[in-house]
């Protein structure tokens, strides 16, 4: 029987590797073979309640039925998984996350997620120095690990983070202020713009409504110092943002 430490050391080697954010997706879908999961999903909590799980996610490998359901009821703002997040520092089984009985919404999310095939699941949480918090979850119609592989997966979830997180960051590229970096959605409908798409084109493909696309691509702008989406489009080119 495959050592579960050595496969979880020789993924982490091979993410720590990883040039793109598909590479790192590859690896966390690979992994799902070792671990039992069938599903996973990495990306920081709301800030606020116009957020939305396609606004947070930063890989993600949820079936797109369940994505699209998810998206569409606001569920990011309701699920237990995400509230347990906020309140530990500790890897947990979805299990683990107390149901909130005065938000019907909340067992909801659970019930309906089974009929998609994420019956079970494994979170870890991250919490940065900023106050920001983010999780890498983990699921599928059974899934049963060890200490050791709870263990392995842990240490994979953290290194899979940090890569997606370093990634991000050399794409969100500015001029070294703070108030230059794009976020990974306006960079998303800049990417799609630039391609010919209009806001309504951009806002199917990414799931958001035409007129929160149009508010990306205003604020992209202002960080761009651009006087127009041309312009926006010129500046993010020259500046590597976009390719």
């Amino acid at each position: 029987m495959p050592d579960i430490r050595q496969i979880s050391f020789d993924i982490i080697h091979r993410l720590r590797g990883a040039k793109s954010r598909s590479e790192v997706y590859g690896e966390l879908r690979a992994a799902g073979g070792h671990f039992g999961y069938d599903a996973f999903l990495i990306g920081g909590l709301p800030r606020t309640e116009a957020e939305g799980l396609l606004d947070c996610a930063m890989i993600t490998g949820w079936p797109d039925t369940w994505t699209e359901r998810y998206q569409s009821h606001g569920y990011l703002h309701h699920d237990p998984v995400i509230r347990h997040i906020r309140n530990t520092t500790e890897p947990f089984r979805w299990a683990d996350a107390p149901v909130d009985r005065d938000d019907p919404k909340s067992a909801r999310v659970m019930g309906e997620a089974r009929a998609f095939g994420l019956a079970e699941g494994f979170c870890v949480p991250f919490h940065d120095f900023d106050g920001g918090e983010a999780g890498a979850s983990f699921g599928g119609t059974r899934l049963h690990l060890s200490e050791d592989e709870q263990a392995g997966l842990h240490l994979v979830a953290i290194y899979a983070m940090a890569r997606a997180r370093a990634i991000s960051a050399a794409r969100v590229r500015g001029l070294g202020d703070p108030g230059g970096r794009l976020t990974e959605r306006e960079i998303e409908c800049l990417k799609w713009t630039a391609a010919g798409k209009s806001a309504w084109d951009t806002s199917q493909i990414l799931s958001i409504s035409s007129r929160t696309v149009e508010a990306h691509l205003a604020s992209a702008g202002r960080k761009l110092n651009a006087v127009n989406r041309v312009q926006s489009i010129a500046e993010a080119l020259r500046r590597g943002i976009i390719a």
